[in-house]
């Protein structure tokens, strides 16, 4: 398994340079092939493509930089493109039943030819925008253009440059270059707030031994995952949050004043009042400074709860959440809470540890297992915050509930992962022993009268025969 390891450095006088012109090779880069530049193309065309033209060659930069930095570009824009196709794939799903009719446009979107589809043209279009790059602080050395060696107690990274684009670049890393080793290894060097980070890949061993259960996780908010065995794990992950986006609203409301203070002055004409409160208030150093403590600390929750759960188990079953749930209002304070923690941070921890351990991850259907009674597998209930309440009047931890019913939706054959919500609630529906139909639509004894939508033009069948 390929982890990413990071060492620091000085900041040599020479790389500011070369990232200015890589960061131009980079934003020309998507802006000719960020969206329809890359139709029917490899990265391997792109490249040649790039190459052939030679349009680069100008820049003042080592040869081997710019074509590694050329490679890591497409890369990125080809991996944007698969995952646009992610999406459009579920909404094929959602659109047609008809397997003839999804295996055609699976088949259009595998092999590229999405553009000859006016369907598929439009969910590319609506997924796939173009990009556009604003790095300049970057760039690619290849394994071969770069040495190490421990100086006074030091490791230093030479990076070799063409003679005619200047000197050796020499970087003295605060490491002592103990179990570093970076032979064979292509470098990422970022430059940013006054030092040099430089990435590196290593291969991670195999970690210990996992479980023998399977277990079915519910992502949450005030804990980081509650398992089918009912146990909470990464318990500070809520509070981590929760202080963070609190605190950040606060800090955005004070700097709101003093941004309203400082037009004011310089309204007035004072000058450097403003540019004062500009310099000296208004910088972002430590609102950064936060967000990367509290990224980490919840990172730390979240692989940390991963690890325990994998402690126990050899198969993992969690609910695929990439789309977002749509509901028409939530509270302003939630979603603030919930926009950083959707970003991934545990559906990633699930996986990187269940691949270096060896377990087994699968994403299922997540609609409506929060809503669902594990006990009867019927859509009943009600959710109130942590607790279910069953239709007997039974109560249940509502995150045990729902993991239940996320390992139970493992082996259910008609609810398929991409399968959409309305087609989920119809199949459960169609389960329920007391179900109600009124020509074929069904309605729930639960939901508000007020909600209910009536077709004014619908007249039962039996008073037919008086009109």
């Amino acid at each position: 398994m390929k982890v990413t390891r990071t060492l620091q450095a000085n900041v040599p006088g020479a790389l500011g340079p070369i990232c200015q012109a890589i960061g131009y090779l980079r934003a020309d880069i998507w802006r000719r092939y960020g969206a329809l530049g890359t139709v029917g193309k490899s990265a391997s065309d792109i490249r040649k493509a790039i190459s052939a033209r030679d349009i680069y060659a100008g820049l003042g930069v080592d040869g081997t930089i710019r074509n590694e930095t050329t490679k890591d570009v497409v890369n990125d824009i080809l991996t944007y493109k698969a995952a646009a196709k992610l999406k459009v794939r579920q909404a094929i799903a959602a659109k047609t039943a008809d397997p003839a009719e999804r295996a055609r446009l699976y088949t259009l979107l595998k092999a590229d030819r999405w553009m000859d589809e006016p369907f598929l043209h439009r969910q590319m279009r609506k997924h796939f925008r173009h990009g556009v790059s604003h790095t300049a602080n970057q760039f690619i050395v290849r394994s071969d253009k770069q040495a190490s060696a421990v100086i006074d107690g030091q490791l230093v990274i030479t990076i070799r440059v063409a003679p005619k684009y200047g000197d050796h670049i020499r970087l003295v890393t605060t490491s002592n270059g103990k179990n570093v080793d970076l032979t064979g290894s292509n470098l990422r060097v970022c430059v940013k707030d006054g030092f040099t980070e430089i990435h590196y890949a290593v291969d991670k061993e195999a970690g210990r031994p996992h479980g023998v259960q399977a277990l079915g996780i519910d992502k949450g908010y005030t804990e980081a995952f509650t398992d089918s065995d009912g146990a909470a794990h990464g318990q500070a992950f809520g509070d981590v949050l929760t202080a963070y986006s609190d605190t950040g609203a606060k800090t955005g409301q004070l700097r709101n004043q003093l941004h309203a203070l400082e037009k004011k002055h310089r309204k007035r004409g004072n000058q450097a009042k403003a540019d004062r409160i500009l310099t000296n208030n208004l910088g972002r150093k430590k609102l950064e400074a936060r967000r990367v403590r509290t990224k980490q600390r919840l990172r730390t929750i979240a692989y940390q709860s991963a690890h325990s759960i994998v402690d126990k188990a050899a198969l993992v079953v969690s609910e695929d959440l990439t789309s977002p749930i749509a509901q028409k209002q939530q509270w302003k304070r939630y979603n603030r809470r919930m926009s950083s923690w959707a970003k991934g941070v545990l559906a990633e921890a699930l996986d990187s540890v269940c691949e270096q351990r060896d377990a087994e991850h699968v994403l299922v259907n997540g609609s409506y297992t929060s809503q669902m009674d594990s006990t009867t597998g019927l859509l009943e209930g009600t959710r109130r915050g942590d607790k279910f309440y069953r239709v007997t009047g039974d109560v249940l931890q509502a995150d045990h509930n729902a993991a239940l019913n996320v390992l139970a939706r493992l082996a259910d054959p008609e609810i398929k992962r991409y399968m959409p919500h309305r087609d989920v609630r119809r199949v459960l529906l169609s389960r329920s022993p007391a179900q109600l139909s009124v020509k074929g639509l069904e309605l729930q004894a639960a939901m508000p009268i007020n909600q209910v939508r009536i077709n004014p033009n619908f007249i039962p069948e039996q008073l037919c025969s008086e009109f």
